[in-house]
């Protein structure tokens, strides 16, 4: 081969081919990407898909709140971070992980946090978040519930009410959430805030949970990539009608809330997390959203709404949890029994092979 024979190895055009190269590359597969979250969502991965449906709440939450909404926003992605390096540095040898699952997480139980709570507090439901999405992934992966809701959950009992501190985007004095308002101030009265207000959510509450569009966005991307269980959200809008119409309060006002909706439309009714049961899921539905907004008689705010979904999905967790201790008790006691009778059938075969 003579000195200016063709080497296919190297490209011509030299170095600037190798430079165009990898940025071509890079946005061939970003348009694939988006070819299928327009037209086949539901191949995407399950935290990508739940990614993109928190992405409305996210941005509605640092319009309206802004400065508080991206501390907390910062916290969630940090702790996050630190939980997918931590799953990877421990399992690096094994082809279990957590994926980005830890990030999910800790932005569900950041979004419900208020912004008059402390940075402190969105820290710990963060960090517990991450830790219990950790567990749930390494060692029970078969529990279907939502991490961060329950880290939520576990540190407004703990610390008794911390994450509901609220105050009003608009420059108020009134700490309270519009349900809470209504509860303290107004109620049984006709008094009732602006539907348009409560609907964009410029109003106090959760950070990222304040805005029904938002969450409505959210919803209907969640439906397209045929991850919502229509079954559950009818369900759990029948409940509530129940309860609204027993009390005889306006339906609308009751109904026009971005939090309860947040917890109903983007979790409980996620399919991942459901039973497999056809006829047990209504009954979920329905029953929460007959808590979520009955509990409202007896002086509890939107906060109902958030115990509710996380009571259900702890209490599916520890059957799951229940079940797989039986299981493994099970095949633990057959394991020894089938031991015990070889080790039986031994001793009469040396029994009779044993020469007297």
């Amino acid at each position: 081969m003579g000195p200016f024979a063709y080497n296919p190895q190297v490209p011509t055009g030299g170095s600037r081919e190798l430079k165009t190269k990898a940025p071509r590359a890079w946005l061939i597969k970003l348009g694939r990407l988006l070819d299928r979250a327009a037209f086949r969502p539901a191949t995407l991965p399950d935290d990508l898909v739940t990614g993109i449906a928190l992405l409305p709440a996210i941005a509605a939450g640092l319009i309206i709140f802004r400065v508080h909404a991206l501390e907390m926003l910062a916290v969630a992605a940090a702790a996050g971070a630190v939980g997918l390096l931590v799953s990877q540095w421990l399992w690096r040898h094994e082809r279990h992980h957590s994926g980005t699952s830890t990030v999910i997480a800790a932005l569900f139980g950041v979004a419900l946090v208020g912004a008059g709570a402390s940075l402190f507090v969105t820290i710990e439901v963060a960090a517990l978040a991450v830790a219990l999405e950790l567990l749930r992934t390494r060692y029970i992966p078969a529990i279907r519930a939502q991490a961060g809701l329950i880290a939520f959950a576990v540190i407004a009992l703990v610390t008794r009410g911390a994450p509901f501190t609220y105050f009003d985007p608009n420059g108020t004095t009134n700490p309270r959430d519009p349900i809470d308002t209504w509860y303290q101030l107004f109620h049984q009265s006709t008094w009732a805030l602006d539907p348009v207000r409560l609907y964009v959510g410029n109003v106090a509450g959760p950070v990222f949970a304040t805005s029904l569009l938002a969450v409505a966005v959210g919803v209907a991307w969640l439906a397209y990539a045929r991850r919502v269980s229509l079954v559950v959200l009818v369900a759990f809008l029948a409940g509530s009608l129940v309860a609204v119409y027993t009390s005889q309060w306006d339906f609308v006002f009751q109904l026009d809330s971005g939090p309860t909706w947040f917890v109903a439309g983007l979790i409980l009714a996620d399919r991942r997390l459901l039973p497999d049961s056809w006829a047990l899921r209504p009954m979920l539905g329905f029953a929460a959203g007959l808590f979520a907004v009955g509990l409202r008689r007896n002086g509890y705010g939107i906060e109902a709404a958030f115990l509710t979904v996380a009571t259900i999905q702890a209490v599916m967790a520890l059957v799951v949890v229940l079940y797989w201790s039986a299981s493994v008790a099970m095949e633990r006691w057959k394991r020894t029994r089938l031991l015990r009778q070889r080790e039986a059938n031994l001793r009469v075969v040396k029994t009779i092979t044993d020469p007297s």
